[in-house]
């Protein structure tokens, strides 16, 4: 038996650290399912135990993703102000959305595409209501209230627990930070409300608006920013190498755009542009990342990455991690 020194404590130590930074996904999901277990037993709906147990299974997912090759102080130093930023966007975020939708009310149509796109055939999205049932309406509720802001969350998340840096900023870029930009002109041009307004039929998200909050929160469809942004998720899922990360979180985003044309919310060319947009995006992010690069890889190589062969070959080592 080792003699309890400071070297034996700092072995112990050491190995103590390494187990850590080695599996800390599976520590961190595991931690997050205990503090959430009261929900998962306790007396809350069946949508929001799902929502809840997804943060876990996700994080569950990346350990073969983690990278290796990351200073863990470098990391940390730039992970905190983008969640921050995150944080931010999503206390004030729909505030700030709401009075564009109050401003835009104010303003006088330029373009009203209520009459023409209810005039065209198959427009409504009838296609994708041929079979209903209660279970169905349900999860399609379920996906669309959370898509909005769940299908980049969870990637961003993810990628953080990877100790991806680029990847995180990919995916805030291509789902929201450009997509604003790129849809906000098609908003104020053009006045389009959500297919069951138009049509006077009940609201299949129940919400219960009265018809001038029905009116105001109903516009801005062309394109469906659900849509885009669970494409662009989407589409950058399909770089991810952890299949069942890929495949069932790829399912959700594509259950997203689904849900707006089963719950009468988005008109098909809706969809096809939140489609074409979020193509569009990913396209705009990677080129605009790929001009970055070469005038940001020396202070990369230099601070956030470990360069050396001494390093890499002991990627496991904590001590050498936090140089």
């Amino acid at each position: 038996m080792k003699e309890l020194n400071t070297e034996t404590l700092q072995y112990y130590f050491k190995k103590s650290l390494d187990f850590i930074n080695s599996f800390y996904p599976f520590i961190i999901g595991v931690i997050i399912f205990m503090y959430n277990f009261h929900i998962f037993v306790g007396n809350y709906s069946p949508g929001y135990k799902l929502i809840t147990l997804i943060y876990p299974v996700i994080f569950l997912t990346a350990y073969k993703d983690v990278r290796k090759d990351v200073r863990w102080i470098s990391f940390i130093l730039l992970v905190i102000p983008l969640f921050l930023f995150v944080s931010y966007i999503n206390k004030h975020g729909y505030a700030f959305w709401g009075s564009v939708l109050q401003w835009e009310a104010k303003m006088k149509i330029v373009f009203n595409l209520n009459p023409i796109f209810d005039g065209i055939p198959f427009n409504d999205a009838s296609f994708a209501r041929i079979y209903q049932s209660d279970n169905l309406t349900w999860f399609m509720r379920l996906v669309y209230n959370n898509g909005f802001t769940l299908c980049t969350m969870i990637c961003i998340f993810r990628s953080a627990i990877c100790k991806d840096i680029k990847k995180m900023l990919k995916y805030m870029c291509s789902a929201h930070v450009f997509q604003i930009f790129l849809i906000s002109p098609f908003y104020v041009i053009f006045h389009l409300q959500e297919v069951w307004f138009v049509h006077g039929q009940p609201d299949m998200l129940l919400r219960h608006y009265s018809y001038k909050q029905a009116y105001g929160s109903t516009l801005n469809c062309f394109p469906s920013m659900h849509t885009s942004i669970a494409f662009a998720a989407f589409l950058l899922l399909l770089r991810e190498k952890n299949k069942i990360f890929k495949t069932f979180w790829g399912f959700f985003c594509l259950s997203v755009i689904y849900s707006t044309m089963y719950l009468k919310i988005h008109w098909t060319i809706d969809v096809l542009g939140g489609l074409i947009l979020a193509f569009c995006s990913v396209k705009l992010t990677d080129f605009v990342f790929a001009k970055l690069q070469p005038k940001l890889q020396p202070l990369i190589d230099k601070y956030y990455y470990r360069n050396s062969s001494k390093d890499i070959s002991n990627s496991k080592s904590v001590s050498n991690l936090i140089q």
